[in-house]
């Protein structure tokens, strides 16, 4: 009979701590556990041998990390996964940096747990090999971007895309609908700049009245203007050396247009009733919901200025074409607002999950939350059931039917668009249910593998 695997727990939230023994004792684990270092120290020493260590970040006054520098741990080399709560989780990649294998984010689900212990086991047992499994997406995403949750292809495509552009100066175009995060995708790329220890200053476009656009943006001198009481610097001139992020784009005045097109040209800027100019070292960041081609073709913006912000085009993939992510971000909406409203809601029914996973989400991660917010609301036990899904939800479509066609709105009833947007979905499905996996993801298509890569290099 093959003896069990062994896994030593350390976690000092004794609730969380009996969740997950209860679990990994149910998957077939032989559990050890610890509340403290001291703890785990103790359990070695009498228990001998683990093969993984299960770890939270922060043990009262030591590391994770700092058990694999123990002489108990080293004789049996296990792999260490270090879980973190920390929203900056710089210490998950310290952990990586010194030897963990892999790190978990909570709050994760129970198969993102099972997905690391896998890994785990399957890797060979040196501390070399271990930190080569962690790919610098993974790195990047820890270290840049750890409340952009998901793990379907589409939004590690993205992730790739915004790990090579970040380091760069060019300026970058966001686009997505409304809801699906841009000004995250924003913030990351600004914090693994050069930029990062200088401002990243965020104007919404549609938020401001076109009366003042100019001023806020440039700023103005004293008396420029009625009201004009004191000089103002402008948003530039506040994000010089750092980061401007222009949200909104599409719906910057046409006369706006132009001068912003030439403080891109001219890297200086004119404050309004000023007589000279000032210069200024920025990187430009914009986002859109609005098909930009489109409005340049309606006369409503700047052909020059469209190529000048899309140096380098980012897509946000909505939520309906990642719907596999729906889990995690159910769970951290739980977790967020647990804390944010003390509630205590321990657990979501997989048949809620189900019936979130099918609905269209024209609102994405926005709508989503607000939903997960309003059911813990009214929730009158401590796990979200059925019967706390809003009535619009019920019913709503599988996740194969006509909803997960592309919308003819999105491209007009341009036949190649929407076959081509379909396929784009079609594909991302194979790639997510394959996790990855190319050949198979090309044999379930029922393509050459030589054919999937093409069309992959053209969506990249």
């Amino acid at each position: 009979m093959e003896q069990k695997k062994r896994v030593l727990l350390v976690e000092d939230e004794r609730p969380f701590r009996k969740f997950l023994i209860r679990h990994l004792v149910q998957t077939g684990w032989e559990v050890l556990e610890a509340a403290t270092y001291d703890e785990a120290l103790k359990v070695l020493s009498i228990s001998g041998q683990v093969h993984v260590i299960l770890c939270d970040v922060f043990l009262a006054d030591r590391r994770a990390w700092e058990l694999l520098d123990c002489e108990e741990v080293r004789a049996g080399k296990p792999s260490l996964i270090v879980m973190t709560g920390d929203p900056n989780i710089e210490h998950a990649v310290s952990a990586l940096r010194r030897g963990a294998c892999d790190f978990l984010v909570k709050p994760f689900t129970t198969a993102q747990l099972d997905d690391a212990l896998v890994r785990s086991c399957a890797a060979a047992p040196s501390r070399a090999s271990l930190v080569r499994e962690v790919t610098p997406i993974d790195r990047w995403r820890v270290e840049h971007a750890p409340t952009i949750l998901g793990k379907h292809p589409c939004i590690m495509q993205m992730f790739e895309v915004c790990r090579r552009v970040a380091p760069t100066e060019a300026s970058v175009l966001i686009t997505g609908e409304s809801g699906t995060g841009k000004e995250l995708v924003a913030r990351a790329i600004h914090t693994a700049s050069r930029r990062r220890f200088d401002p990243l200053i965020t104007l919404n476009c549609a938020a401001i009245p076109e009366s003042l656009v100019e001023s806020e943006l440039f700023g103005h001198v004293r008396g420029a203007f009625t009201g004009a009481i004191n000089s103002r610097p402008g948003l530039f001139l506040a994000a010089d050396r750092g980061t401007i992020f222009l949200d909104e784009i599409g719906e910057l005045p046409l006369t706006m247009q132009s001068k912003l097109l030439r403080v891109l040209q001219e890297r200086e800027v004119q404050p309004v009733g000023g007589s000279s100019a000032v210069p200024i070292d920025v990187r430009i960041v914009a986002a859109t919901n609005v098909n930009l081609e489109r409005a340049i073709a309606d006369g409503r913006f700047r052909e020059d200025l469209y190529y000048r912000l899309n140096v380098v085009p980012i897509q946000v993939p909505p939520l309906r074409q990642r719907r596999s992510d729906i889990p995690d971000l159910v769970n951290f909406f739980v977790d967020r607002h647990n804390r944010r409203m003390g509630l205590e809601i321990q657990g979501v029914d997989p048949d809620v999950v189900e019936q979130l996973r099918r609905y269209d989400w024209r609102g994405n991660i926005r709508e989503l939350e607000n939903t997960v917010e309003r059911m813990m609301v009214f929730s009158r036990k401590r796990t979200l059931e059925i019967d706390d899904v809003p009535d619009k939800l019920r019913g709503s479509s599988d996740i194969c039917g006509s909803s997960d066609l592309a919308d003819p709105s999105d491209h007009g009833f341009a036949l190649q668009a929407v076959v081509s947007a379909f396929e784009q979905k079609l594909i991302f499905r194979a790639l997510e249910q394959t996790r990855g996996n190319k050949s198979r993801a090309a044999k379930m298509l029922k393509v050459p593998r030589t054919t999937l890569v093409q069309k992959l290099r053209r969506l990249a």
